[in-house]
């Protein structure tokens, strides 16, 4: 039986995290252990994190503390320590269903398959069996909907933080992502990267954690058109798949970027037509938006001239 340690970044979500942690005692899955990571200026939580770790439990308990902000640095703080074969991620705002683990799991007989996720419930929000979930499509579009999604477990592209795992080589997290907290689209990096070394993902819609969104404290707000998180989204979508998408995908991407985009991050097509329809939020998001974009490719191609050198020069040193 393979062993999973689940990582739980938490910051000031005390009583959010403490439902967390009931869902996680209640897992059917026995070979498991938890590992809350917690900021040292957070002393609600540390202080929630003392109590559980007195508590009786069928599993083993760790705490992480971290300095640096940022959900990738706690991950990668947790990884770091983790005893499992497997890692898993959640958030402190989602309670996994007591078969989440165990669904999560069993995917990995196949050796073949790198990581596994499933779907987040959100309140009001129905299943749309059918839909794509997790794809990024050739010309470099991310479709989403893993909380919506349903139907038999299938290959996915990309998986979602609140609910997913890897096995434990291929959980390497990016270090050059824009935001101080949440750093959206980090799960583009991590996942396109295991599918380019050869790995499967699966999205398993009945591994399920419920998932309440609560308010972050940085700058990427739920439902707000932050012109900072905007550039800060869309500078690590266009890195990600840039960089691990292949060079086909990479090129359409960037005129799929520039002329259409999406709401959060639209192009000039898209832009348009939202000037048309009077949706101010996305004209809104227009410069910040392709800020980032222009931004995210800057990034690629000092990082690609950079391979392209460091290549050069260990020929040289290999024909010296």
């Amino acid at each position: 039986m393979l062993h999973v340690t689940v990582i739980v970044p938490s910051y000031r979500r005390p009583d959010d995290l403490a439902r967390c942690l009931e869902g996680l005692s209640r897992q059917q899955y026995s070979s498991y252990d938890v590992a809350i990571v917690v900021r040292d200026s957070d002393e609600e939580t540390k202080a929630l994190t003392r109590r559980w770790i007195d508590s009786p439990s069928g599993y083993r308990k760790s705490v992480v503390e971290v300095s640096e902000t940022g959900v990738l640095a706690a991950m990668k703080a947790g990884t770091k320590q983790a005893d499992g074969s497997i890692v898993a991620f959640t958030d402190d705002d989602a309670v996994p269903r007591p078969d989440w683990l165990e669904k999560l799991v069993r995917h990995y007989a196949d050796p073949l398959v790198g990581g596994t996720g499933g779907r987040d419930v959100q309140p009001g929000i129905p299943a749309k069996p059918g839909c794509g979930v997790g794809i990024v499509t050739w010309y470099g579009k991310l479709i989403g909907n893993h909380h919506v999604g349903d139907g038999p477990a299938r290959e996915a592209d990309v998986l979602k933080g609140v609910n997913m795992s890897f096995r434990r080589e291929l959980a390497v997290f990016p270090y050059d992502l824009h935001g101080t907290g949440a750093q959206a689209h980090f799960e583009v990096h991590m996942c396109l990267r295991a599918r380019r070394l050869g790995y499967k993902l699966i999205y398993d819609a009945s591994a399920v954690v419920d998932h309440y969104p609560a308010p972050r404290f940085d700058e990427d707000q739920r439902g707000k058109a932050v012109p900072e998180a905007a550039a800060n989204a869309a500078y690590n979508l266009q890195l990600g798949i840039l960089r691990w998408g292949g060079s086909f995908r990479a090129t359409a991407r960037l005129v799929y970027a520039a002329l259409i985009g999406d709401r959060t991050s639209p192009g000039l097509m898209r832009l348009a037509i939202a000037w048309i329809r009077g949706e101010r939020i996305v004209v809104s998001s227009f410069i910040p938006g392709q800020r980032g974009y222009w931004r995210g490719l800057k990034q690629w191609m000092t990082g690609a001239q950079s391979a392209r050198l460091g290549s050069a020069n260990a020929g040289i040193g290999e024909r010296e």
